[in-house]
């Protein structure tokens, strides 16, 4: 279950949601937030709270990320005027720590 909208998701990316881009839109929502469940190892009862604006804010800002993804499939983006800007490897780990709050269970080591 996405913490957005797909509304959300189109607004941030100054898009407009149409009835060719809107299950796009919402598989990638869908992604960044199985991401999000994951790395917050919540328990069965007690999943994240619908509304929460950390949740959501992280689900915009990663699902832009995804709907993104097909412009560098290779690991990079091509601009004409400055070459090729490759694309981090672990994307998801800059919002780690915004999502520390969230996580439910630490691992032990």
């Amino acid at each position: 279950m996405a913490y957005a909208t797909v509304d959300q998701l189109a607004a941030a990316m100054r898009i407009a949601v149409t009835p060719k881009n809107s299950a796009d839109l919402q598989a990638c929502l869908d992604a960044a937030a199985e991401e999000i469940d994951h790395y917050c190892d919540r328990s069965a009862t007690s999943p994240l709270p619908t509304g929460d604006p950390l949740a959501e804010r992280v689900n915009i800002a990663r699902g832009v990320e995804w709907y993104k993804a097909n412009d560098a499939v290779f690991g990079g983006v091509g601009f004409a005027d400055i070459g090729v800007i490759t694309v981090p490897k672990d994307s998801f780990g800059r919002y780690a720590t915004a999502l520390t709050p969230l996580v439910e269970q630490f691992g032990v080591a």
